[in-house]
C-alpha cells in the first residue's frame, strides 16, 4: 500500500467509515489495486496504535472522555484494574433533563473483544425521537453491577422530583429489580420488542 492510500486510510478511519468501504474506496480510485482487507484492518491499527501512544487503550479511553468533557464515573477491582465504566456526552445530559418522562434500558452482550455488556439507556423526546442517554460497560450482570450504572444515571438528573415517569426494560430481572430500587416512583414496563419475540420463539416450539 502506497503512503498516499495509508493516509486515506486514515482519514477515512477519522470518519468512521467502515473497512469494506475504504478497500471499495481504494479500488474505485485505482484499478491495479490489490490491496487486502487484512491490509486494510492492519493500517487501521497501525494509525490507532500511532494516536495512542504509550497509553493503553483504557488510559486512551479515560483521556478522551476528559478532552470531550463527557460526564463519566468508573469503579476499579484491585486498585488498578477499571471494572465497570459509565459515561454520558454533555448534550445528552441536557436532553435528559429536558426529556425526562419515558426511558429505555437494555443490554447488549458480546459486542466487544472483552466481553463485557454494554448498558444503553436512550430517551425519548415529547415528538417521539429518540437520543443516547447514557452508556456503561459492565463487569458482569449482576445486580450489583447493574444498581450502580443505574444509580449514576440518575446521578445526572439536575432536579430530584423530575425523574422518570416510566422506564422500559426488556425481563432482566437484575436489570427490573435495579430499576425499583433506584426509581422508586418509576413505573416499569416491559418492552414490546422483546414480548413480541419471545412469544414467537415460543411458537415455533410449539407449532410446526
Amino acid at each position: 500500500m502506497t503512503k498516499d492510500e495509508k493516509i486515506i486510510v486514515a482519514d477515512m478511519t477519522k470518519s468512521m467509515v467502515k473497512p469494506r468501504n475504504i478497500l471499495l474506496t481504494l479500488k474505485e480510485h485505482n484499478d491495479n489495486n490489490y490491496t487486502t482487507i487484512k491490509q486494510i484492518y492492519n493500517v487501521r491499527h497501525a494509525y490507532r496504535s500511532s494516536i495512542r501512544g504509550s497509553n493503553i487503550k483504557m488510559q486512551q479511553l479515560m483521556m478522551l472522555l476528559d478532552r470531550d468533557q463527557y460526564i463519566h464515573w468508573h469503579r476499579l477491582k484491585d486498585d488498578n484494574v477499571v471494572r465497570d465504566l459509565f459515561w454520558s456526552h454533555p448534550d445528552a445530559v441536557k436532553l435528559i433533563n429536558s426529556c425526562d418522562l419515558v426511558f429505555l434500558i437494555d443490554s447488549t452482550y458480546k459486542t466487544n473483544r472483552y466481553k463485557l455488556s454494554l448498558h444503553d439507556t436512550v430517551g425519548v423526546t415529547p415528538t417521539g425521537m429518540t437520543f443516547s442517554a447514557g452508556f456503561a460497560y459492565l463487569e458482569g450482570e449482576c445486580f450489583n453491577n447493574v444498581v450502580w450504572a443505574v444509580e449514576w444515571f440518575r446521578g445526572i438528573f439536575m432536579i430530584v422530583d423530575a425523574l422518570p415517569g416510566i422506564i422500559v426494560t426488556d425481563r432482566d430481572l437484575s436489570l427490573m429489580n435495579a430499576v425499583k430500587t433506584v426509581f422508586l416512583d418509576a413505573t416499569n414496563l416491559l418492552c414490546q420488542f422483546h414480548i413480541d419475540k419471545n412469544v414467537k420463539a415460543k411458537c415455533k416450539t410449539l407449532v410446526a
